[in-house]
């Protein structure tokens, strides 16, 4: 399939002009290959329930994998993840210089995950309310489900509240599950009413399991790593404790790596 045909498909002219790429000849020859995958994919998908998207970074041309409306995963834990966030993927993201790099560090794990699946940083995903910290992060957990690889998006306040409600058993096991999940973001560290025991017994022990058994894990907050240990961690119900924090923050640093999310709120 030569460039002109490929250019001839209905989904690939409208990327093509959305992305006003009609002059850039050198760009679109070098990613035929690409277009060429995408075209035959829309034919024949590689994922069921999964249809292929194009999305440009960087003069690349990418294919990412949204869910069809019908499709029910089953390999994706979800605790208080807006309903909103449960389709977006990369495609969906709006890209600035603020936001830039957050997106490419994640395009780049989701490419070098999906190609080895062996152990690679996560992020540690910081800036104010409402810049598209969690956005991002679902986007990335949507594009990994599709490959067929276990995610969860656990949001710390909502995981206070749900542990509140269930007895110990049932506890253990949840705990348990969000541990031993492939790929995990922990969405809003720092908010949430921190006890010694959620902080020592299900944060602490969730990732050090994680961190034992390498298994990638993302993180947002409001609090760069240093304000969040001084100002949350070290803090529990009044009680200073700074030595825990500091143990706590020892794994998050080694799971992941430091990245801001500047820009203004979009809610």
């Amino acid at each position: 399939m030569n460039l002109t045909e490929i250019l001839k498909n209905p989904q690939v002219n409208k990327f093509v002009t959305e992305n006003h790429l009609q002059d850039k000849k050198r760009l679109l020859k070098d990613n035929a290959d690409v277009l060429a995958d995408f075209v035959n994919q829309i034919k024949q998908p590689l994922f069921p329930d999964y249809y292929p998207e194009l999305f440009l970074v960087n003069d690349t041309i990418n294919i990412f994998y949204e869910k069809a409306a019908n499709a029910v995963s089953e390999n994706q834990l979800r605790i208080g993840q807006a309903k909103e966030l449960a389709k977006v993927t990369f495609a969906d993201f709006s890209v600035d210089e603020q936001r830039n790099q957050a997106l490419l560090a994640s395009i780049s794990f989701f490419e070098d995950y999906s190609a080895s699946q062996q152990f690679k940083k996560g992020i540690y995903l910081w800036g104010n309310f409402g810049v598209g910290k969690s956005y991002l992060m679902s986007a990335l957990l949507n594009e990994l489900a599709a490959k067929d690889i276990e995610t969860a998006f656990v949001n710390v306040s909502a995981l206070i509240n749900r542990l509140n409600e269930i007895q110990m058993l049932e506890k253990q096991r949840l705990i348990r599950k969000i541990a031993h999940s492939r790929i995990l973001v922990f969405d809003d560290l720092g908010a949430g009413d921190l006890t010694t025991w959620v902080r020592d017994n299900v944060i602490g022990a969730i990732l050090d399991d994680r961190m034992n058994y390498q298994r990638p894990t993302f993180f947002t907050s409001n609090f760069d790593i240093k304000s969040l240990q001084e100002q949350y961690l070290s803090i529990a119900r009044g009680v200073a404790e700074p030595i825990k924090a500091a143990r706590i923050i020892e794994r998050i640093k080694f799971l992941s790596e430091p990245i801001k999310m500047g820009g203004q709120s979009r809610r």
